[in-house]
């Protein structure tokens, strides 16, 4: 709007750049094979929302036509304007020029030259019509180079600045190209290309919306002084007396509009039948008028509306939605109302077609229902989707131009920023509690790039750690563990999480649901996928269910999985040849160890109140740490012990854990001496190690054996596995003992050859406690996890399918 100052009005405002209902000639070939066109917004009502919004002039420049703006051009405050797609003609590429001031005669002579940028731009000048590069970092065809927009330079009086629904980084890096349009720097230009500068000096910035969904008309303007007539505009244009304001584009601003522009097309076609008491709220959402469909559109499609037609009539049902709709409606009309209003409808119906694909729901429990509502959940995710991987290689091809013309900054590089996703965080196991110190390592540095992000709906999460809430929660066949039911997130929810931190490289920590969806959106923009192995998850369902197909469908998964990864994460050697025997090239693997807390272990920690807990009189205590479940090899404890304790009468067994197979193992430990000290973390964990004699670890599916380092910095010698990383971390008869892999009674003997000879105990828990002082701390393990991201996000640290996909 006009400003005012106490004197009077100070400068004018107009909205240059703005599409209706007429912008029918896109350049888009799905659009147009739709036979929609770009914009749903009729050309009176665009005006009346510009002047809304505070513009006291009003232009529509829709795509190659200038119908929209004849419809309004009876109002004294109107320009007509028309965006021209024309083309360079020696290569054919492609720009969009906006031009201001045409009427019928002169668009019909622009027509007819506009296939030649030069011959266009010639008759421009010769009729006085001001025009502007319109977006000049946008690649109508995918082939603009340096080269072109060195050329555009020369050509171009007027530059886009602002674009409402640009990114922030390609307005800037084009007002900065603009900027640095000095003297010297034409005629050079001018020399190497052979085309004198236009406008003779460099090029002056405007601004618009470049709205196509009525949200975000006059988000963007070009400010000027105060104009009193259109012709006044467009001098103050061809002067070049013009300033862009406003606000840049999103990614959620261009969903928004796809999404808008797709569901009116739906509608309008019958294929989407919207309930009669929900016409007029979508209507209000959409910001225009919902018609309803033909009978036969009805019939049609009657049977195939069963869950959307429940979906819809949920609304009415859920309370909290209403109010917080309501409180939305109750704001000042404005961009960010429009969007959030959207952002809260699409929001709602994905994770209510979600949680009817996961957890089943009334009239979607049959597998014809699921499939329906998972693609409901699907399509109301991929606006979203698409638009952001659209911005994201926007936003990537603006950098890359700021360098070929700038050159590398001077400035420190920024840290690569990455998320970790994880499907476990406040559960008791390895990957949790790994995960929860990197999410303390992350508080401590506030600027190290990296964010964890978790979905267990706590709605409590520190600095350095995102929460989403889960739509659904998975129950993991065959476990009996309502602790480990993993979050299924929302794609939306999880995609602003992802934006929101700027991720260079995306890091699934599980295959769960958290990783399943970080690949779908690392893949969506375009941005690495990387993957921790933590878990023989193939050896755990084989042992959990006692079937070997169901260990080779998981095997499966997991390879497919992890193939995906540009970089593939492991912790221990062991892990590694198991993959690389398994067919992942050895090239992708980057070793992530895990670190040591020796200022927390020590054998110097234990504590007469955890000494009262764990044992009575002078016996000798064997420790297990970790989770009670089948794949740990509870039954070969027990048994082990069972032989060991007819042997000797002072053993006693201490479990430090929790887990589903809690029951089933104390049922194994009749008849032997044992105490349950349930799930201890530090002081209390530590006192545990300290207060024992021996650690008894038979896990044959260990990845990395976490708790075995801990028991090695506590000065206990260990007795594990040959099978599995446990072993990874004890020489045999050195710095623990190495039995065969399920052999109860050579456990046993293990056992009571450390428990007779208290000499050998202490020389082996004495060099392990050498052994575990030579290995990094969890600083230095995290440190070095965030420096390998810069390798991951380079272009030479994926593999060809990661650059194919960011291309």
């Amino acid at each position: 709007m006009t400003a005012h100052s106490a004197s009077g009005p100070v400068h004018t405002r107009v909205d240059l750049h703005l599409h209706s209902r007429a912008s029918t000639d896109t350049g888009s070939w799905f659009v147009s094979r739709a036979g929609s066109p770009e914009s749903q917004t009729e050309p009176a009502a665009a005006y009346a929302s510009a002047k809304a919004r505070g513009m006291d002039f009003v232009t529509l420049t829709d795509h190659n036509t200038i119908d929209g703006a004849l419809e309004i051009a009876h109002h004294p405050d109107v320009l007509i304007g028309v965006e021209v797609t024309t083309r360079f003609p020696e290569d054919g590429v492609p720009l969009h020029v906006l031009v201001w001031g045409v009427d019928e005669s002169r668009w019909a002579d622009m027509d007819r030259l506009r296939g030649n940028l030069h011959e266009l731009l010639a008759y421009l000048d010769a009729a006085h019509l001001p025009c502007a590069l319109a977006h000049p970092l946008h690649r109508v065809g995918d082939r603009l180079t340096a080269d072109h927009l060195e050329r555009c330079l020369l050509l171009f009086g007027l530059w886009e600045g602002i674009n409402g629904s640009r990114p922030r980084i390609g307005n800037e890096v084009a007002a900065r190209l603009a900027r640095s349009a000095h003297p010297d720097l034409l005629t050079r230009l001018a020399e190497k290309h052979g085309i004198p500068p236009r406008a003779g000096g460099r090029p002056a910035l405007v601004g618009g919306s470049d709205d196509h969904g009525s949200f975000d008309i006059a988000c963007a303007w070009t400010e000027m002084p105060v104009a009193g007539t259109p012709a006044d505009v467009l001098e103050h244009l061809r002067a070049g007396r013009v300033c862009p304001g406003g606000a840049n584009g999103s990614a959620e601003a261009l969903a928004h509009s796809v999404g808008a522009l797709a569901t009116s097309a739906l509608i309008e076609r019958g294929i989407l039948q919207v309930p009669g008491p929900m016409r007029a709220v979508l209507g209000d959402v959409l910001d225009r008028t919902i018609v309803p469909a033909t009978a036969t559109a009805t019939a049609t499609r009657s049977s195939d509306a069963s869950v959307a037609a429940e979906v819809m009539a949920g609304v009415r049902r859920d309370r909290r939605l209403i109010r917080r709709f309501r409180r939305l409606a109750k704001a000042p009309e404005s961009r960010g109302r429009s969007h959030a209003r959207i952002r809260l409808a699409t929001g709602w119906i994905h994770q209510e077609m979600a949680r009817r694909v996961w957890a089943g729901a009334r009239g979607s429990s049959g597998i014809g229902g699921r499939a329906e509502a998972a693609v409901g959940a699907l399509l109301a995710a991929a606006p979203y989707l698409l638009a952001s991987r659209y911005v994201t290689s926007e936003e990537r091809f603006a950098r890359s131009v700021d360098e070929a013309f700038f050159g590398p900054s001077s400035e420190p590089a920024d840290p690569v920023r990455a998320v970790m996703l994880t499907d476990t965080f406040s559960q008791v196991n390895g990957v949790a509690g790994t995960m929860r110190r990197l999410a303390a390592h992350i508080d401590a540095r506030p600027s190290c790039g990296l964010r964890v992000i978790t979905c267990e709906g706590t709605g409590d999460a520190p600095p350095g750690r995102v929460d989403l809430a889960p739509l659904a929660r998975l129950t993991i066949p065959g476990y009996d563990d309502r602790a480990l039911r993993p979050g299924v997130p929302s794609l939306i929810d999880l995609l602003d999480a992802v934006r929101g931190a700027e991720a260079d490289v995306v890091h699934a920590a599980t295959p769960g649901p958290m990783g399943i969806a970080g690949l779908a959106i690392a893949r969506a923009l375009g941005v690495p996928f990387v993957a921790t192995y933590h878990t023989e998850f193939a050896r755990y369902a084989h042992e959990i269910t006692g079937d070997r197909l169901a260990g080779e469908l998981v095997g499966r998964a997991m390879a497919w999985f992890y193939s995906q990864a540009e970089r593939v994460y492991v912790p221990s050697a062991t892990v590694a040849d198991e993959l690389v025997r398994g067919g992942l090239p050895e090239s992708r693997l980057v070793r992530f160890g895990r670190g040591v807390d020796l200022d927390l272990f020590g054998p110097d920690r234990e504590t007469r109140r955890m000494r009262m807990r764990m044992r009575s009189g002078r016996r000798t205590v064997v420790l297990y740490v970790g989770r009670l479940s089948r794949e740990k090899g509870l039954d070969v404890i027990a048994e082990a012990m069972r032989r060991a304790s007819s042997a000797r009468g002072d053993l006693e067994l201490c479990v430090v854990g929790e887990g589903p197979a809690r029951a089933e193992f104390a049922a194994h430990l009749r008849g032997v001496r044992h105490r349950f000290l349930g799930a201890l973390s530090g002081a209390d964990l530590a006192a545990a190690y300290a207060g024992s004699d021996i650690f008894l670890f038979p896990s044959a599916t260990e990845t990395y054996g976490q708790v075995v380092v801990e028991a090695a910095a506590s000065g206990l010698p260990r007795i594990v596995s040959d099978r599995g990383a446990a072993r990874d971390h004890v020489r045999h008869a050195d710095t623990g003992l190495v039995v065969p892999a399920g052999d109860a009674a050579a456990f046993a003997r293990a056992v009571l050859l450390l428990a007779d000879d208290r000499r050998l105990r202490h020389d082996i828990g004495r060099r392990a406690l050498e052994d575990a002082r030579e290995l990094p701390g969890w600083p230095a393990v995290f440190d070095g996890l965030i420096a390998s991201y810069r390798v991951a996000a380079s272009p030479e640290g994926g593999h060809a399918m990661s650059r194919r996909v960011a291309a």
